[in-house]
């Protein structure tokens, strides 16, 4: 079973995103239209779910590794996504549907961590790059046909009470989720050899993991994890300017959820833009970022990550505040959804180039052995900026309103952009393999 041909397993994830992608946006917006929650709650209810996950993460993925055991995670992933997507369809009151957010943070990481690596295990070593980029693509088809599912659902479903099509898109995403379950346990193999996961180099994968960007820290597709059973998380392990990047991904990352935890609930209660067509916005950004994620990693092999991430990370800059400048605009439903499809478009596709060379750069910035752990800090720090964007994003659009919510997010991200230009990350050993450290 150690080398494999057989590629059926990877469509068990299909069900699993799908399910993913056709409640995304549909979060923040049953929580406001159902439940009349208010948008400082929204933020909350993203941060919950983010502030279950990080720790989740850590602890699915080093769970796996000591138990040696990969389907049963997976299983519990896919079985998770289902329970707490059926909790919030039958969520009658805000505090229910809060425990059903944190839920989905525990539970539905828990295969993420672990597919990637499985693959690794099951497939030979110079097949790995050509096997990730086709389960990736299994799962970025998975996501947008979840996002055209709800779109499609909630425009058949229309009718005065909002709530009852909701729910019954929870119900159908979690039966989806359960379908996962049973092709998991009907293809998904067990490697008879296990990979130390601290030995992967991403830059033996030659894919990206994380095409798609989320309202909260709920990756679809991770490899390192921080590790809690070595004595390597000590500061000596992570080089000062890795360190000092860490605090550019999460002004970045944080600018980014400010923005994102309310932007469903903009498109439909502030600008008027029905359910329907929120989904087929969030479906804009989805597609442009996976089709340019193969060129965005050729131009930061060719140009290098720190120019491409500054580049990309202005454009986010000036997009986040023209979602509400362009409401100033007179302009008809089918103009401004026109012209909301091209703005998030280009934030998908500003977001391949942040992403693919955020992971570059910290290959880069890593001491050589302790890679591993500089790549599952750089994920954790995300997490963390999930939790405090989507607290402060949801706060800020409560007291303030929109312009400032999303002009306070665009100066988180200008804060990382200035962090940045003062990061040396232009001069790494030879062949970029990063530094080697003085200090084991």
């Amino acid at each position: 079973m150690t080398e494999r041909t057989d590629d059926s397993w990877y469509y068990s994830f299909l069900p699993y995103n799908m399910a993913a992608g056709s409640t995304s946006p549909l979060i923040p917006l049953f929580f406001t239209e159902a439940l009349k929650g208010s948008l400082a709650e929204v933020g909350l209810v993203s941060a919950l779910a983010s502030a279950a996950s990080v720790p989740a993460n850590i602890m699915w993925g080093n769970l796996s590794d000591t138990i040696k055991q990969r389907r049963l995670f997976i299983l519990i992933g896919f079985g998770g996504m289902a329970l707490a997507l059926l909790m919030m369809g039958i969520s009658t009151d805000i505090a229910s549907y809060f425990f059903a957010n944190f839920m989905l943070g525990l539970l539905s990481t828990a295969a993420p961590p672990i597919g990637t690596v499985l693959i690794l295990e099951v497939f030979k070593k110079e097949e790995w790059a050509k096997r990730l980029g086709d389960f990736s693509r299994v799962g970025g088809i998975g996501w947008v046909m979840g996002l055209a599912l709800g779109s499609i659902w909630l425009l058949m479903m229309t009718g005065a009470d909002q709530a009852t099509p909701m729910r019954a898109l929870f119900i159908l995403a979690a039966t989806i989720s359960a379908l996962s379950v049973l092709l998991a346990l009907k293809w998904i193999p067990e490697p008879e050899r296990r990979i130390e996961r601290r030995t992967i180099d991403l830059k033996l994968l030659q894919y990206p993991l994380v095409i798609f960007e989320k309202a909260r820290y709920l990756p679809n597709r991770i490899v390192h994890v921080v590790n809690v059973s070595r004595g390597n998380l000590r500061f000596s392990s992570f080089p000062p300017a890795l360190r000092r990047y860490y605090s550019v991904v999460f002004f970045l990352f944080m600018g980014s959820f400010s923005f994102y935890v309310v932007l469903p609930v903009f498109l439909k209660s502030y600008v008027g833009i029905s359910s329907a067509l929120v989904f087929a916005i969030y479906i804009a950004s989805s597609l442009i970022s996976a089709l340019a994620y193969r060129h965005a990693g050729g131009l930061v092999a060719r140009k290098g990550g720190k120019g491409i991430q500054k580049v990309t990370a202005l454009g986010r800059m000036l997009l986040f505040p023209l979602f509400f400048l362009i409401t100033l605009i007179p302009l008809d439903q089918t103009s401004i959804v026109v012209v909301f499809l091209i703005l998030h478009g280009l934030i998908g596709l500003c977001w391949a180039g942040l992403s693919v060379a955020g992971s570059s750069l910290v290959s880069n910035l890593s001491y050589r052995e302790f890679r591993a752990e500089g790549m599952g800090m750089y994920n954790a720090t995300q997490g963390l900026a999930a939790i405090a964007g989507s607290i402060i994003g949801g706060i800020l659009a409560q007291l303030f309103g929109y312009a400032i919510t999303f002009g306070v997010a665009s100066i988180f991200v200008a804060i990382g952009v200035i962090l940045l230009t003062r990061i040396d990350v232009d001069t790494p050993t030879s062949e970029g393999d990063g530094p080697k450290a003085n200090t084991l």
